[in-house]
């Protein structure tokens, strides 16, 4: 949560430590409201409404917002996650144990991405043969068994005709579909061969271990080049760059 700010808080502005509160009566007494005349009162009422509407979306956007740890101090971090670093030396940081890195493991499960929901090969070749190309060879077969029923006699070769058209669309449908599967499958396997790799400090030793072993309180050394592994607290750095490409 923000602190708030206790100087001044009666109305709407002055940054987010600021608490808005409204009085029940509109902010205005019996006494102020009769010296308005009707049209103002109403834009008066409009105006607080609205600023009573801000309000709730500001409480709202608040208590969307779970991850608050920028918000915190170095040492209110470490206290909330259990561990213990050195911001004046961050190279002798303890960092977690293993036996504590390897309970949160087991408790919080791996550093890993939730994989999308994958499509079945059928799903897959069924977008592959609803490419464009492909449903205008087999709308031209549907054509030419069209103008068979219309003139069997003169369009007898129509049979022939439409079979092609429609058996090249699924041809075509098939070797893209393969295409598709045979790279996915290679780039899986890439993937599974040359694992991520991070440098944690654990027992107060740099260690490098795989990223889905990382755990919540792992303290982290990024050197230049390496990817975030996670979402972190920068509590020392050196000519420190991130790019977001």
């Amino acid at each position: 949560m923000v602190p708030a700010d206790n100087s001044d808080n009666s109305g709407v502005g002055g940054g987010l430590g600021r608490t808005i509160t409204f009085s029940n009566d509109r902010a205005y007494t019996a006494n102020n409201q009769a010296t308005l005349s009707p049209k103002d009162q109403e834009k008066v009422a409009t105006s607080v409404e609205t600023a009573i509407e801000e309000k709730g979306k500001l409480e709202e956007k608040v208590k969307s917002v779970d991850i608050t740890e920028h918000l915190m101090s170095i040492d209110e971090v470490c206290a909330k996650y259990s561990v213990k670093v050195n911001p004046e030396r961050p190279q002798d940081s303890p960092g977690l144990g293993e036996q504590q890195a390897a309970e949160l493991l087991l408790r919080n499960g791996p550093n890993t991405l939730t994989p999308p929901k994958k499509k079945s090969g059928f799903h897959k070749f069924m977008i592959c043969l609803s490419s464009l190309f492909n449903l205008m060879l087999i709308a031209a077969g549907i054509l030419e068994y069209i103008l068979l029923a219309i003139d069997y006699k003169d369009n007898k070769a129509n049979i022939y005709m439409g079979a092609i058209l429609i058996v090249v669309a699924f041809l075509n449908a098939g070797v893209e579909w393969y295409q598709q599967r045979k790279s996915e499958n290679t780039l899986a396997a890439l993937l599974k061969m040359i694992p991520a790799k991070t440098h944690v400090v654990r027992d107060g030793r740099l260690v490098s271990i795989a990223s889905a072993e990382v755990v919540v309180g792992d303290v982290l050394f990024l050197r230049m080049g390496d990817k975030v592994p996670a979402d972190c607290y920068v509590f020392a750095g050196s000519d420190l760059k991130v790019d977001n490409s």
